[in-house]
């Protein structure tokens, strides 16, 4: 993800008081997933595999659930979304230091997703099977999850053996220039990508466990890096306007949490400019 030091001055400023949150003194770098080797890929399942063992996974997917209504529809989709895969990169780290969540830009193959590379048996895998929809390819292949019962994980693309065109590069571009609120930018971007990806790969990613599948997770993490893109675009780093998850937002807002994945008592305000605070990634 891109860092532009030159354009968080005014955001910097707001943030860098005693009382606010302290420049981070190292950053994580989270890597395009299409730039991935199938090594680095194995590091991730190997990862994955140590969490799903301990039950992390399926926190990760009953928190996500839980807190649904909450956290969608609403200013509060991108603040929450991005402590949320912090976190998971921050768990994911005790297994291997140097894990970071990559990002899926799924505009990159937006006419025919089925056919990207990242969907392919060395990444995130493709469909499910043709029966029981379970998935047998890629770095969670035949992975059993626990919530909400025992289950494989699933994947079921909703054309079948395909997927329906997502967005082009070029929407999505329009809504990162022309969206000058931070409430218009959420829902343009979440009834659009955020949707399409979630309804074209089906399974686990059409519940309210989605977070299940480690395609939520990269997939969050782009649109998180979309977030990133339209803040330093409009120069609004502490834009946080329209509705929050319990009435009008405000910075001072506490992200929803749930027991099985503590953000413990993190505000709105803790999150909004990367390299601040705990959010020390790019």
């Amino acid at each position: 993800m891109k860092f532009s030091l030159s354009l968080t001055l005014v955001a910097l400023a707001a943030v860098g008081s005693a009382q606010g949150p302290q420049r981070c003194s190292g950053m994580r770098v989270r890597r395009n997933a299409a730039s991935l080797s199938p090594q680095d890929w194995q590091s991730i399942a190997n990862v994955l595999r140590q969490m799903n063992d301990d039950g992390a996974i399926s926190r990760f997917g009953a928190s996500h659930d839980r807190l649904f209504s909450r956290v969608h529809g609403n200013t509060c989709f991108f603040p929450f979304h991005r402590r949320y895969v912090l976190e998971f990169e921050n768990i994911a780290r005790r297994y291997d230091p140097n894990f970071t969540v990559p990002y899926w830009d799924a505009t990159e193959s937006f006419r025919n997703p089925a056919a990207d590379p990242v969907l392919s048996n060395n990444g995130l895998g493709g469909n499910g099977g043709s029966n029981d929809r379970c998935l047998g390819s890629g770095i969670q292949s035949n992975m059993q999850v626990t919530y909400p019962n025992n289950h494989c994980l699933r994947r079921s693309f909703n054309q079948g053996d395909s997927i329906g065109a997502w967005y082009a590069p070029e929407i999505i571009s329009s809504y990162i220039q022309s969206d000058t609120s931070l409430s218009t930018f959420r829902e343009n971007i979440e009834y659009s990508i955020h949707g399409a990806v979630h309804l074209g790969l089906g399974g686990e990613m059409d519940t309210g466990y989605a977070a299940q599948d480690f395609s939520f997770m990269v997939h969050h993490a782009n649109l998180d890096r979309l977030w990133w893109d339209w803040q330093n675009s409009h120069n609004s780093f502490l834009m946080y306007d329209g509705t929050g998850s319990n009435g009008p937002a405000s910075l001072s807002d506490l992200i929803p949490e749930d027991s099985s994945v503590p953000f413990n008592g993190a505000t709105v305000e803790s999150v909004m400019v990367l390299g601040y605070g705990n959010v020390c990634y790019t």
